[in-house]
Order: C-alpha cells, then sequence, then structure tokens
C-alpha cells in the first residue's frame, strides 16, 4: 500500500535521527534536526472524469438562414441549362488567383466581369453544382486577390487584371501602372460583393473590407459617378462622369445602398432622361451629347434586366423594364425578326459591339462603343434572351425566345453569346459575362432580387465611408 506524501515526510526525517553519529550532534541540535513528526493528514480525493459526449459533439457548420432567404429549388430543365452556363466557369478558373478569365481561354478580366463570376458561384453553390468545399475555394482565393491587388494609384481597382498573376493590365493583357477605374464596373462588383456575404455570411467581413479598400473621392461625387480614362494623344488621365440612364441607375442604387449620395445616378427620372417612341412604346434615353460628353447612350437589355433582378421592381423602373421586353416583342410582330438586344462579345472583329434598342438617334443600332456602325453583326443575345424569359414568363413571347436560343450553347464550353441576325449562324464566344447572366437570372428565379430580399432581411453590407479631403487621390 502506498505511502501518501504527510507519511513518506515523516518515515523520512525518522531514519535521519536513528542514523546519526553519536557525539556529532548534541541532544539539542539532534531536537532542532528531527522534529516531532506532523500528524499524517487526509488527502482529498479528485472528483471521477465524467466520460460524456458534448451536446454538439459532430463538427457541422451552420446552415443558411432560410427564415428570411428562401429558395426553391429548380426545375429540370433550368438545371440542364445551369449545368451549361457553369461548365464556362469550370474551365476558365485560375485558382492562382480565384479570378475567371472574362472571355475563353483568355487569363484577362474586369471588375464587372468578376462580378459576374461571383453571381455565377454564388448560383452555383444555391444548385448544388459545387460543393460548400469547392464553393469557399473559390470565394476565398478571390477575396485574398482583392485583398491584396494593387490598385490604380492606390484608389480603385484597374480597369483590367491578368488573372493568372493578378497584376494591372492593359486591355492587351500587358503588364501596366494603370488604365484607370471605371465605377460602373466597381458598382457590379460591389453588388455582387453584398449578395455573397448576405448568403454567406462567413465572408461578410472579407467582402466589407475589401470594398473598404477603396477610395471614393474622386469616385463619387454630386450625387454622381466618376471613372477615370487615359487620353489617348496626351496619355495624360482625365476624371469623367460615368453612366447613362440604365447603367447609371443600376450601378447608382448599389452606390447608395453603401451609404453614398446618388440623388442624381440612382434615379431614372433625374434631369439628362428623356424618351423616344420605337413602335408606340416609351422608351428611356439619356440626353447627355456624346459629341460633348464622349459616351453615348447605348439602350440595351442588361442594364435594366440587372436593376430588377438584384434590386427589385419599383414604381420607377417597373414600366421602364416591361417597355424593355416590350418593344423588343413588338419589333419581332412587326418584322419577323427575333428580338433580344444587348453589348457582346462577338467572334470576328472588332469582337465587342452594342447591339442596341436605340443609340445614336436610332432604333436598332449595332456599333462599337465609338459609334462605329457594325449592322451585319446585331444578333440575338443569349443572356438578354434568358433574362427576358426569366421576368416574364407568362408572355407568349418568352416562348419565341426560348425556342430560338434553345441549342445556342456548346456543352463543353458553356452558352454562346448569340446568334446572328444575318444567318451566318450562332456568335460562338463563350464568356463570364454571358454565363455569368444566364446563372443569375436563374437564381433570380429561384430567390428573387436578392439586394433587395438582404435589406429586407437586415443582411446588407454597411461600409464606414470615408471622409473626402482636397487632396484625396492626388
Amino acid at each position: 500500500m502506498p505511502l501518501n506524501p504527510a507519511g513518506l515526510h515523516s518515515l523520512v526525517w525518522v531514519l535521519v535521527c536513528l542514523l546519526a553519529v553519536p557525539g556529532r550532534l548534541s541532544a539539542e541540535e539532534a531536537a532542532l534536526s528531527c522534529p516531532t513528526p506532523v500528524k499524517k493528514v487526509a488527502i482529498a480525493k479528485a472528483p471521477p472524469i465524467i466520460w460524456s459526449r458534448p451536446a454538439a459533439a459532430c463538427f457541422s457548420p451552420p446552415a443558411l438562414d432560410r427564415k428570411c432567404l428562401v429558395s426553391r429549388r429548380p426545375c429540370d430543365l433550368d438545371m440542364e441549362a445551369a449545368k451549361i452556363a457553369w461548365k464556362y466557369f469550370q474551365n476558365n478558373y485560375n485558382p492562382e488567383t480565384g479570378m475567371v478569365n472574362a472571355a475563353n481561354g483568355y487569363p484577362s478580366t474586369t471588375m464587372w466581369d468578376l462580378g459576374s463570376s461571383v453571381f455565377a458561384t454564388l448560383a452555383a453553390r444555391e444548385f448544388e453544382l459545387i460543393t460548400r468545399k469547392e464553393f469557399d475555394d473559390r470565394i476565398a482565393a478571390l477575396l485574398n486577390t482583392l485583398h491584396t491587388q494593387k490598385l490604380y494609384k492606390g484608389e480603385a481597382p484597374n480597369k483590367a487584371y491578368n488573372t493568372k498573376t493578378g497584376v494591372m493590365s492593359d486591355y492587351a493583357n500587358k503588364p501596366t501602372d494603370g488604365i484607370g477605374f471605371s465605377a460602373l464596373d466597381l458598382g457590379r462588383m460591389a453588388s455582387a460583393l453584398n449578395a455573397l456575404g448576405c448568403l454567406h455570411s462567413h465572408f461578410a467581413y472579407s467582402a466589407k473590407k475589401v470594398i473598404e479598400r477603396w477610395k471614393y473621392c474622386r469616385m463619387i461625387n454630386g450625387g454622381q459617378m466618376r471613372g477615370t480614362i487615359i487620353m489617348p494623344a496626351t496619355k495624360n488621365e482625365a476624371l469623367v462622369q460615368e453612366g447613362r440612364v440604365g447603367y447609371e441607375q443600376y450601378a447608382g442604387k448599389m452606390f447608395r445602398r453603401l451609404g453614398f449620395d446618388q440623388t442624381i445616378a440612382a434615379s431614372y427620372k433625374n434631369a439628362n432622361a428623356s424618351t423616344v417612341m420605337i413602335y408606340d412604346v416609351p422608351i428611356a434615353v439619356d440626353l447627355r451629347d456624346p459629341r460633348q460628353q464622349g459616351a453615348f447612350n447605348f439602350v440595351v437589355t442588361e442594364s435594366y434586366v440587372l436593376d430588377a433582378m438584384e434590386n427589385g421592381i419599383d414604381a420607377e423602373n417597373a414600366p421602364l423594364v416591361r417597355n424593355i421586353y416590350e418593344v423588343q416583342k413588338r419589333r419581332w410582330q412587326r418584322t419577323g425578326i427575333v428580338t433580344a438586344v444587348s453589348e457582346d462579345n462577338v467572334d470576328r472583329p472588332p469582337y465587342f459591339v452594342y447591339n442596341t434598342i436605340y443609340a445614336a438617334g436610332t432604333p436598332w443600332n449595332c456599333l462599337t462603343d465609338r459609334g462605329v456602325d457594325q449592322s451585319p453583326l446585331r444578333s440575338v443575345s443569349t443572356k438578354a434572351a434568358f433574362a427576358l424569359i426569366t421576368m416574364y414568363p407568362e408572355d407568349p413571347y418568352s416562348s419565341v425566345l426560348s425556342a430560338q436560343i434553345a441549342s445556342a450553347y456548346d456543352p463543353e464550353k458553356g452558352w454562346y453569346s448569340g446568334i446572328y441576325e444575318s444567318g451566318i449562324g450562332y456568335n460562338k464566344v463563350t464568356t463570364a459575362n454571358t454565363n455569368g447572366i444566364i446563372l443569375e437570372a436563374l437564381l433570380y428565379r429561384a430567390m428573387g432580387p436578392l439586394n433587395a430580399i438582404c435589406d429586407h432581411c437586415k443582411k446588407t453590407l454597411h461600409i464606414d465611408t470615408p471622409a473626402c479631403c482636397e487632396t484625396c487621390g492626388k
């Protein structure tokens, strides 16, 4: 039977005293050296260890808050369309940066196209095309890049980046010190980050910090948005008002949501707005003269449907969105030409055109960004058709659009950008924006207008808007 510590201590001292050599210790010394042993002290026993399992012993990440963010399962046809669109993002993802190529196989992107990629990834996760692990890995890699990427003049993301290296590039994908920033592109990126933080709260803080990296002193001013361009002749930078009726309101509403003054930009009824009649349908146009302002007002489907799909339908935009649908339906009724127009990459020179409802004073113009006519490249835009079908599924014209684009895809590459009106076949270029907006339209069908719902659920990102100073951005 083992001794407890107190008993062992007493035994040692007894042995020392018994072994003391006579004559070397006096009685007094022996008494001092060998005190009376202490009494044995009882040691309380430790309570027994209870080997019980905690209530939540199994690791289980929390699910989405479905009390407010309600989703419905897509039908089989929608799922097939989503799988085709997601193929593009599987093919063009760069794990080094988390970025997706804007066009198939070309390692370059813009903030607008990255915004479309984020919406596509949200849809892919919602439809269970990817696992939570794959979703988290993709988003974490992208957010890391957005947190660390070099900004134009330390102010805001550059207009283009190399998707493999994450470095600033020009439109030829060559490294550069910067070619300026676009407030419209950043408005789309901010909208996507807001939806990300709302649907997946474990990324909300990181998404917020990305938006707070940007400096807004030159970008937001006087209720409007501004961007920068490099003048071709002088190579000097110019700060210009950015956005025309349509795209201006789409981006302006997002910056207003973040807390900025957008009293002009976010309203379709600002002083720059007017209307023209096309097939007896009133269409909103912008009065600003491109000869003085340096930018056309391209009236296309994309900006209006994105506003509706993200910000919701309200009293101001409801008739405008409906008229965008109606005027294209009437063109088909009058001419037999199936119509759903937007800006698109094309698979031949000049490689990008604006197929418009109205531009430069003329309906159904097809132009380059500098106003050069490209009428032979007028086409049905696949993403525009998908979005219109999603907005008005009960209208018979939506069935016409569905039949027109049903085969406009490559199962190994994704949805084509469109079908040429002239009969020369598919516009076979595949892009992040086309496939991203298709996935976003399907997500809208499943969940509704994401940013409007996030506002209702009190899950919108809130940033600390910086106070501007006289030297900010200089």
